[in-house]
């Protein structure tokens, strides 16, 4: 492997924010409320979705879970597409994939169209968060990467909000057959809406560097501290520059990087097995054991959602104020002790009002850990790689848990505990062993 002497990267982390930050954060970090929105949407239009398409029981938890396998196979794809031929070309390809998936899917018409529809859309997602996590780490400056990073994982919540408030409005006012069409025609066309917005962000100058790319990636620094009004920084550092292949990049990241890829994997698991696990929980074994009718749930992840998007933007700041390590660590804790709170208050509202607040904000300092410490090189392969362990978890926490419950509802509570502590272990022994990435450059971390 060959290496580049340069100061491109000093440049970047030095630039002061600007307007384009504030263009390119909002031009990639929507995907996150697309992400929300397709998973909540679907769970809100599912029972009209259902009945118009006359599906059994079976096939309705199957296209929920063509969405996740998506997702699966996009994640391992894309991520390493983002890799090989840049962020840009995959962050615009994914997000029209996604686009395709959902707006069609508004047109399905028996349950093999609505799975083979989920799927797409899945890989479209499940790219997106390979590519468009890439490029905000790599261009971020070092001082603002854990708020913003944050803050990105944060606005699910906001796609949350949205896509419940979407589902009421919709499935109110228009025939139940066709509300829950128009609800995906909506995704589709946001989405698409989208692409014309990206279209504008420039390739990652840390990618082009790592490809042997260097007087591409320094125009584009170079226009950056022109339109900042910055003197370019004098201190350089060396950039390794990959020509490997995907089966050279796996060993990198499964040998040099193992322990890091162990500690990424822990907290993505954490982050989706705990989520996907309290909103099966919520409907069918929280709400009934505290006396709520079915029409009562949408009121109680509502709520989840506005204490989610508070929490985490709290917890945003905080990664960078207190550092990776301490925030991390101290929200997992209180995470898996507010599922303790969860057992023990009869009123479910505040407790899962409580729940959401800390445990849903966990993972805007967790995905900035898992995200920030792997070379640029690889970070897209990386990336998707953890997200698979994450979503894979997602797939199986729900049964689980709920198979626990049927013993005991507690028990399915102290099962999403055990699922809490994986990320506190993992949070314990990367505040041991790891390094502190607060204020630090992509390449000072990897």
């Amino acid at each position: 492997m060959r290496f580049i002497e340069t100061d491109i990267t000093c440049r970047l982390d030095a630039l002061p924010w600007s307007g384009f930050h504030t263009r390119f954060l909002l031009a990639l970090g929507i995907t996150w409320v697309l992400d929300a929105f397709e998973v909540v949407i679907v769970g809100n239009v599912l029972g009209s979705m259902t009945n118009s398409l006359d599906l059994s029981s079976f096939e309705a938890s199957l296209v929920i879970s063509g969405f996740l396998l998506g997702a699966i196979g996009g994640s391992f794809l894309f991520g390493y597409l983002a890799d090989k031929y840049g962020r840009k070309k995959m962050f615009l390809i994914t997000l029209a994939l996604y686009s395709l998936g959902t707006f069609l899917t508004g047109f399905a018409w028996d349950f093999y169209s609505a799975f083979i529809l989920r799927v797409i859309a899945g890989a479209g997602i499940g790219g997106e968060f390979a590519a468009i996590h890439s490029a905000i780490d790599e261009f971020i400056p070092a001082r603002h990467r854990g708020k913003v990073d944050g803050l990105v994982v944060a606005s699910w919540n906001i796609g949350s909000i949205l896509a419940s408030i979407t589902a009421m409005v919709l499935l109110k006012e228009l025939p139940p057959e066709w509300g829950w069409r128009f609800a995906f025609f909506l995704g589709g066309i946001i989405a698409l809406l989208i692409i014309w917005v990206r279209k504008n962000v420039p390739e990652s100058p840390r990618w082009l560097l790592s490809k042997g790319h260097y007087e591409e990636a320094l125009r584009i620094v170079e226009e950056l501290e022109k339109q900042a009004g910055k003197t370019p920084e004098k201190v350089k550092c060396s950039i390794p520059v990959f020509e490997g292949s995907l089966l050279e990049g796996l060993k990198l990241i499964l040998k040099n990087y193992r322990w890091r890829f162990l500690f990424a994997s822990s907290l993505s698991f954490t982050i989706l097995t705990t989520y996907y696990g309290v909103v099966s929980l919520v409907p069918i074994v929280l709400a009934p054991g505290a006396g709520l009718k079915p029409e009562d749930v949408p009121d109680l992840f509502l709520i989840g959602s506005f204490t989610g998007l508070v929490g985490g933007i709290v917890v945003a700041f905080l990664a960078d104020l207190l550092g990776r390590k301490t925030t991390g660590l101290s929200v997992g804790i209180l995470s898996a002790l507010s599922v303790l709170f969860l057992m023990h208050v009869t009123n479910l509202y505040l407790a899962f009002g409580i729940y959401s607040l800390i445990a849903f904000s966990f993972a805007s300092v967790a995905y900035v850990s898992a995200m920030e410490i792997f070379p640029s090189y690889i970070r897209a392969t990386a990336i998707g790689m953890v997200s698979i362990v994450g979503r894979i978890g997602g797939v199986l926490a729900p049964p689980y848990l709920i198979a626990l419950s049927q013993i005991s509802p507690s028990l399915g509570l102290w099962g999403l505990f055990g699922f809490w502590l994986v990320g506190v272990v993992a949070y314990l022994l990367w505040s041991m062993f790891g390094v502190e990435a607060k204020g630090k450059s992509i390449e000072e971390i990897t």
